[in-house]
């Protein structure tokens, strides 16, 4: 007979084999995150499972968020990146949803939330339900071709020029998953994030997601004159990559390092038997929506599901503050904000 519970980190094994040939898994189900989330910030992992004789029949991973001083809580799956959920056929999720209610009542958690991406695309029709769907979000993904060569010849001519482009200009590249290249990353991430008004992460969450993911991160880092232009980081799982940070500075923008970065990571991908590289989450018919788009890539609906404890009903939007906030954040000084950014980001969701 089936039951949940909750898994150790001693069978972090046994839950990454099942996550690793379940259909719909992302790098982000992977227990890796759950431990670099929990090691940096803090936060209580939930690894919650179906298992049955000792197997394991479904997975959903859960991470505990209080927020300081107020005293709330937050249950996630997950936060940090656009997709957590249940993996596993339907006969048990049920189970997991009522044993993760469950749980966040028992933690007193106001906020059950559970990122979850539709399982069929749009297909090739979006452009006609591009006015329903105007400022939805939604996943962007790419089915890659069995190669680099294959790949860059399946792009349409003017990707291909841009791609080109950025190594005419004399941008070069570095590709691995060493330290110094998440240092290099972190450089041009913390600038980005900085001019966006918005806290950055802890430059040790960076680090302790390559290591712990090993094999299964990868860093590039596109350089100008030995300078650093761009960065981004990939994490896989099975048959399926990810993108959840990748960053450029303006200065550089002419030379179109952001193309020659996103390529060099897919060129990867495709040369290491990858299926699917996941582009992230964006605004339909948005900027990040668009650029993504042209490399191929096809929009499936994300699905947010909350259950709400004791609060009722969710935060109200305080956009306005909010862009008081992020013009007054652009005015630190650079040193400053890498010091609090952390702080504060290791408490928002997102």
């Amino acid at each position: 007979m089936a039951n949940t519970r909750l898994l150790d980190a001693s069978e972090s094994t046994e839950w990454n084999r099942f996550v690793a040939s379940a259909q719909n898994a992302s790098p982000y189900h992977r227990f890796e995150w759950l431990q670099a989330v929990e090691t940096v910030y803090g936060h209580k992992a939930y690894p919650l499972v179906v298992e049955e004789g000792g197997t394991v029949l479904a997975v959903l991973p859960l991470i505990l968020m209080k927020t300081p001083l107020a005293g709330k809580a937050s249950l996630v799956s997950l936060p940090f990146c656009d997709l957590g959920g249940i993996l596993g056929d339907e006969h048990h999720r049920p189970l997991l949803h009522a044993k993760a209610i469950e749980l966040s009542t028992e933690l007193g958690a106001l906020l059950l939330e559970i990122r979850q991406r539709e399982r069929g695309g749009l297909g090739l029709d979006f452009d006609r339900l591009s006015a329903e769907l105007e400022g939805q979000k939604v996943s962007m993904l790419l089915e890659l071709e069995p190669g680099s060569e294959q790949q860059l010849a399946a792009f349409k001519p003017k990707l291909r020029s841009q791609i080109k482009k950025a190594i005419k200009n004399g941008c070069t590249t570095a590709v691995g998953n060493s330290p110094q290249l998440v240092e290099d990353f972190y450089y041009v991430f913390s600038r980005n994030m900085h001019s966006l008004g918005s806290p950055v992460h802890s430059k040790q969450l960076f680090h302790a997601i390559c290591k712990a993911y090993g094999d299964n991160a990868l860093v590039s880092v596109i350089y100008f004159e030995g300078k650093v232009a761009a960065g981004g980081i990939v994490l896989k799982n099975g048959n399926c990559a990810a993108i959840p940070w990748a960053s450029s500075l303006a200065e550089y923008n002419r030379l179109a390092p952001n193309m020659l970065l996103y390529w060099k990571l897919i060129s990867h991908c495709a040369n290491d038997g990858i299926g699917v590289f996941d582009f992230g989450r964006s605004s339909f018919g948005e900027g990040t929506f668009r650029f993504k788009k042209q490399w191929g890539a096809q929009p499936y609906c994300l699905t947010w599901e909350n259950w709400l404890g004791q609060c009722g009903s969710l935060p109200a939007s305080q956009s306005r503050a909010r862009a008081m906030v992020e013009n007054a954040w652009r005015r630190l000084p650079l040193s400053v904000v890498n010091i609090l950014g952390p702080l504060i980001r290791k408490h928002i969701r997102l």
